[in-house]
């Protein structure tokens, strides 16, 4: 155990910044493709079914961000923190520091579960005004919230393994996540065999049981047994010092989601379900800045422990060349690539027809009303 770990971190250690990113970065950025891939289908296929379920999507869509920002938000500080112990040789407290992480996901994920259940339709009510749209909504909503104990293992598995630079088993747990829910999802939804039609309840399950498959992968070589309570506390306090900042980041833009929902639910539901294709589309211009940014963590981690600054500057130089580069490159697609979706969600689309000329005025109804 500990040569292998030796071996994973050596990488960060003596090897080119540019050459590092280049091999650990790729995985994650492919992983995080097809989980976006997997968004879309999973609206593609409800969009199908009817227009009501694809607002329910659109409505729990903050909800699911809440769910990464705290499985990964916690993950990142867990990943940190091993880095920085690998680098300075302390395994014993590195491996502590994962089994505490466990322990943390789990009581997360227990505490927004209950809270899911008991608050979910008064939250629905603010970003939805159909009574098939509301539930639909609060249906998938307590699925995918009290069964979302996969995503918060496998955010915490996850950062284990890329504590020491191993991105390949992440990226095949969400791969196969992401596969096993575009499959389960046509089947679930509308029924198939001996499996009856369960509407947006089947489109739920099957991203439950995306989740699940991607924490089972995870969890060989990634589990760690948690620490006695007298240490644990110690570790908890450095994994939020450190997993802090990505909690708060992502939880204020699903803020600022859920206001943008609830003011566009003053107009139509369809208006809420635009907004949040369009936040499922624009993820794909992202994905290069989302994979370096998970790539760059434990080399930043593992080089300021060993007081080797002048890499984390480089690591930092090369990062933010890389980021400008992918973001240009995804500019031009998107400029030079007309996207039209009216296909693939022409339920949804049928319902906007008839408003064709209220979306146009949008922006500035929206000025009038809340600037004046």
């Amino acid at each position: 155990m500990k040569e292998k770990m030796e071996t994973g971190t050596d990488l960060f250690r003596t090897e080119k910044i540019p050459k590092i990113l280049l091999k650990i970065a790729p995985p994650v950025m492919l992983a995080q493709l097809i989980q976006a891939m997997y968004n879309i289908v999973d609206s593609f296929f409800v969009g199908q079914y009817s227009a009501n379920s694809l607002t329910a999507l659109s409505v729990i869509y903050p909800l699911q961000l809440i769910i990464i920002a705290l499985a990964v938000g916690t993950g990142v500080g867990v990943n940190t923190y091993m880095a920085r112990q690998y680098a300075q040789k302390f395994q014993q407290k590195a491996e502590e520091a994962a089994g505490t992480g466990m322990v943390l996901e789990f009581m997360t994920w227990l505490i927004f579960a209950v809270l899911a259940a008991v608050f979910m339709r008064p939250y629905v009510m603010t970003s939805a005004k159909s009574p098939e749209a509301i539930e639909d909504a609060v249906i998938y909503g307590r699925i995918v919230c009290i069964g979302s104990i996969g995503a918060f293992l496998e955010g915490n598995w996850t950062k284990v393994h890329q504590s020491k630079g191993n991105m390949r088993r992440p990226m095949i747990a969400q791969t196969v996540g992401a596969l096993t829910n575009i499959v389960l999802d046509p089947i679930m939804i509308f029924g198939l065999g001996p499996v009856p039609q369960m509407g947006v309840a089947g489109a739920a399950y099957a991203t439950v049981c995306g989740q699940v498959a991607a924490a089972v992968i995870t969890a060989f070589g990634g589990v760690r047994r948690p620490p006695e309570f007298r240490k644990m506390k110690v570790y908890i306090k450095q994994i939020y010092w450190l997993g802090y900042a990505s909690i708060l980041q992502q939880a204020m833009y699903t803020v600022y989601i859920v206001i943008l929902n609830a003011i566009l639910a003053g107009f139509s539901d369809s208006a809420v379900t635009v907004l949040g294709l369009y936040y499922k589309m624009q993820t794909f211009f992202f994905i290069p800045l989302m994979g370096l940014q998970t790539c760059i963590v434990p080399v930043l981690s593992f080089n300021y422990a060993t007081k080797s600054y002048g890499r984390c500057r480089e690591t930092m130089k090369d990062s933010y060349l890389f980021s400008c580069g992918f973001m240009l490159i995804g500019g031009g697609v998107s400029c030079s690539f007309r996207w039209n979706c009216s296909g693939s969600f022409r339920t949804a689309v049928r319902s906007l027809q008839s408003e064709k000329r209220r979306f146009r005025s949008l922006d500035r109804v929206l000025f009038r009303r809340y600037f004046h």
